[in-house]
């Protein structure tokens, strides 16, 4: 999430419009009446600052959404919120939301509580943010047309837009009308559907596979199956926003906004961002370490020759091909399947001096998952919260169709295009054979197109025991996921023929959510769990010792990553 939300703050106007956007936290009312002001002076455009209200808005309602969420945890509230009479309260919520949301936005000094009810009665999130954000842009869109409109003017638009709201809310309240409404939308897009183009088409409906996704040791996705989801097409900056306010409201509660950085005592920052991979992987000890595939660290520098490379990895027991991967790194960038010493110097040479590499067997186990372990401190077992199948990057050849071709006509493919062209720009003329599987990417990470599929079905006892035995053999870990190569779901959910390739910590995600198949509500529910989670195994950990980073150490973790990134040479 951190290198999803890097701010944004090229141009000029940006302190003035976050202010604006702050000063709706305070006042609604007050904050448009300021925006009006500055497109009247000409400061700002209309545009830009409707959508900086806009933005403002909504992050306040929903951290008062979040505050409801988190108040249940308190136990006496927790009570009050059971029993009959509440479930009727919130099954009226429910039904009355729509009537509900907008009145609050028109009547002063009810927003606050009737947000916060929201949140303690479970009121679905995908109903509450659409109408959340429906209901705020016609509100700021109404005041701030009106406040830069004359009086006039602005007395029809009262008249007109007051009348058509009234008579829709009234007329929608009715089943009829809402049967009627249902049905014309159908017709609708069956009429319109088809005179869409495809690309549009294909988005409505996930971009379905037009093929079954049949690779070795995995599960076959069947065809028609969508392949991206409607939480990946949200522009990350966006779609981490409800995440940033519920942290921020998990960060009041516990006293801590950095306390994740305590979840893993072992790891530096917990594991949250710019942490050491090797020392991840040392972490295991030598009762688990056949569990963990071989690795080795070394520092860049320019004396180090082939021939030199060559011994070390000897030394190290590794031998040609491997895998060479950045020591500080993040989804997949600079991984790369190295042939021999030749070809590892070669990477080396566009590697940043003095920056560490990792050097790791290459596992040639055909499935890949990522396994979210979670336990807290004094449990004596713990639980796979989430495991994910990986997907790599993908298309099958026809005999006919170049690799560029192919990369086109599939929906997953396409999607990432341009980085597929750019890492394989000297074979995109090549026509592979019919039926032929040509791998796009070594990692299957969904930055390079990779499809992540929910597999938290196949998790057993067995399986968990197994991880419990890893953890027991990784002193201060508590809380993030192992990335694997195993050889058969049938032989992962025994817990044997699988390899662990790489520890991620506090700053790993739940990736299960990011199955094309997951509703958007469903998606936030999971991180919200998962973030909540996080800062509870932290205060854990803090209880006995622990000590979070302060802000500023955070953030040099941070800028150590976020410089590195853009080094690394490319992925393949």
């Amino acid at each position: 999430m951190f290198a999803a939300l890097q701010p944004i703050t090229a141009f000029a106007g940006f302190p003035l419009l976050l202010g604006l956007a702050l000063l709706t936290l305070l006042h609604e009312d007050v904050a448009i009446a300021v925006g009006a002001s500055l497109v009247s002076v000409g400061t700002v455009s209309i545009g830009v600052t409707a959508v900086t209200l806009l933005c403002g808005i909504v992050i306040g309602d929903l951290f008062i959404y979040v505050l409801g969420l988190l108040s249940l945890r308190v136990s006496w509230i927790r009570r009050r919120t059971e029993g009959p009479l509440l479930e009727r309260c919130r099954t009226a919520l429910q039904k009355n939301l729509l009537p509900t949301l907008v009145t609050c936005r028109i009547v002063p000094g009810v927003l606050f509580p009737t947000y916060f009810a929201c949140g303690v009665m479970r009121v679905p999130f995908l109903r509450f943010i659409i109408i959340t954000l429906v209901t705020a842009g016609v509100h700021v869109g109404l005041l701030l047309t009106l406040m830069t409109s004359s009086l006039e003017a602005a007395a029809v638009q009262v008249q007109v837009i007051g009348i058509g709201c009234a008579a829709l809310l009234m007329v929608m309240r009715t089943k009829r009308a809402q049967s009627i409404v249902r049905a014309l939308f159908a017709r609708l897009r069956a009429n319109v559907e088809p005179h869409l183009p495809r690309g549009l088409r294909d988005a409505l409906h996930c971009n379905p596979t037009p093929r079954a996704i049949a690779l070795p040791g995995l599960p076959v996705v069947p065809a028609g199956a969508p392949t991206i989801g409607w939480a990946e097409r949200i522009p990350p900056l966006l779609f981490y926003i409800p995440l940033v306010v519920q942290w921020f409201a998990l960060g009041i509660r516990h006293r801590s906004l950095s306390l994740p950085t305590a979840a893993n005592p072992s790891i530096e920052a917990g594991g949250l961002l710019g942490e050491s991979k090797i020392a991840c992987m040392d972490l295991i000890g030598p009762a688990a370490r056949h569990w963990a595939a071989r690795s080795v660290a070394l520092v860049n520098r320019p004396a180090l020759t082939p021939a030199a490379l060559g011994r070390l990895a000897s030394g190290a027991g590794l031998s040609f091909p491997l895998v060479a991967k950045p020591d500080i790194g993040w989804r997949g960038i600079g991984v790369r399947l190295v042939r021999d010493s030749a070809d590892l110097h070669a990477y080396l040479a566009g590697f940043p001096a003095e920056a560490r590499v990792i050097l790791q067997e290459h596992v040639d186990y055909a499935g890949e998952a990522g396994i979210f372990y979670v336990r807290k401190p004094g449990e004596r077992h713990g639980r796979i919260f989430s495991m994910t199948f990986r997907y790599y990057p993908h298309v099958v050849g026809d005999g006919r169709s170049s690799l560029r071709e192919l990369i086109a006509a599939d929906p997953r493919a396409s999607w990432k295009a341009d980085l597929h062209h750019g890492a394989l720009a000297d074979r995109l003329d090549e026509v592979p054979a019919a039926g032929r599987t040509v791998r796009l990417s070594l990692v299957g990470s969904s930055r390079v197109g990779g499809l992540y599929k929910d597999a938290c079905g196949h998790v057993t006892a067995t399986l968990t025991a197994r991880f419990d035995e890893i953890a027991d053999q990784m002193p201060g870990f508590h809380f993030g996921r192992f990335d694997v190569r195993f050889a058969s779901v049938e032989r992962l959910a025994v817990g044997e023929d699988f390899r662990i390739i790489e520890v991620n910590g506090a700053g790993a995600e739940a990736i299960h959510m990011w199955d094309p198949e997951f509703r958007l509500g469903n998606a936030y529910a999971t991180l919200f769990h998962q973030q909540a989670l996080m800062f509870e195994v932290a205060d854990a950990c803090r209880a006995q010792g622990a000590k979070p980073l302060t802000a500023w150490e955070l953030i040099s973790y941070q800028r150590r990553q976020q410089t590195l990134l853009p080094l690394y040479p490319a992925s393949n």
